[in-house]
């Protein structure tokens, strides 16, 4: 699939639920946010469907988001599944990392690719208030077994906020430097409630390197696991790499190559603007006859992908845990 502006679509983001065992400030308000009903959300079967078919039209990796994907029963069959389709070469997991060491070996097991583990401070007090309740070390447990059971390519992604976890940069820079993760600082992101993220706390990524490079030189990293849009450092001595993501600052959206599809079946165009269809009830249409819902399919898949701006609106309405931010 080719969309508009000549970008190759290839990348299928898709969120399995809306639900979450963290409320953290940055992604839903404090009394959480509306959940679809159940018969709402799209069943593993259908997002197979969905899937394979996206596989006939180009698409060959996929990731999967929540809400908490890891809190969805039968997750690591599903990925097994997934894996068995032919023409898909990489699937990868976003996790907040709660619930990781009792699934590390499983996932390994399942064909997963790789994984991105959310983790915002190295802080207990601080991991608690940000996400509301959690406990850190049940992360850094994860993130052990992670490297014990063998995934490479692992990915640790972080918002940085001014006044909050910004006296921590170097923290994080240490504690990549003895393990094999690539450590990823991710600008503050708007999104789709009123004040729910204070622009003063926002850090462009230019920032963040300025003080890294305080403590060692940043050098230039040309070919890396799984692509993606973070530019890539290594630093002497590190085992670890440092990347950015700076969707604010500098957008990426001249090589973009996803879409997304939300839990709920919405395919959508792009995390902030563009537009989506919804492809759950395609799917659930019951006079349609298999060649039908086919063309259906490639139809949407061609129609969301022409829907695709040139550039990010910078505003999003919508609550992240809703469409696998």
């Amino acid at each position: 699939m080719i969309d508009k502006h000549s970008r190759k679509i290839n990348y299928l983001r898709v969120s399995v639920t809306d639900l979450c065992n963290l409320r953290c400030v940055y992604c839903m308000p404090a009394g959480g946010s509306e959940l679809s009903e159940r018969d709402e959300i799209l069943s593993f079967e259908e997002i197979l469907k969905i899937i394979k078919h996206g596989v006939s039209l180009g698409l060959n990796k996929i990731r999967l988001t929540g809400g908490e994907p890891l809190v969805r029963r039968d997750i690591t069959s599903f990925i097994k599944q997934i894996s068995d389709i032919e023409g898909i070469n990489d699937i990868a997991l976003t996790t907040n990392g709660i619930n990781l060491k009792e699934h590390a070996d499983a996932l390994k097991k399942s064909g997963l690719s790789r994984l991105n583990i959310s983790l915002d401070t190295m802080r207990a007090d601080r991991f608690s208030d940000i996400t509301r309740g959690g406990n850190i070390q049940d992360v850094f447990d994860g993130v052990e077994e992670v490297l014990k059971v063998g995934f490479t390519g692992t990915k640790m992604n972080t918002v940085i906020m001014r006044g909050q976890n910004d006296d921590e940069i170097l923290d994080f820079v240490r504690y990549i430097s003895e393990r094999d993760i690539e450590l990823r600082f991710i600008e503050l992101m708007a999104s789709g409630w009123k004040n729910m993220v204070d622009a003063d706390r926002f850090i462009p990524s230019a920032e963040i390197m300025e003080k890294i490079q305080e403590i060692g030189e940043l050098v230039p990293v040309k070919e890396r696991v799984g692509g993606g849009p973070a530019t890539i450092y290594r630093m002497k001595g590190s085992l670890g790499s440092i990347g950015f993501i700076s969707a604010v600052s500098k957008p990426f959206c001249s090589t973009c190559n996803r879409l997304r599809l939300t839990s709920d079946g919405k395919l959508r165009s792009c995390l902030l603007s563009g537009g989506e269809v919804d492809i759950k009830n395609i799917l659930r249409s019951s006079s349609l006859s298999e060649e039908e819902l086919a063309d259906k399919l490639t139809e949407t898949f061609i129609k969301v992908t022409t829907m695709k701006p040139i550039v990010h609106s910078g505003e999003n309405k919508a609550v992240m845990n809703q469409i696998g931010g």
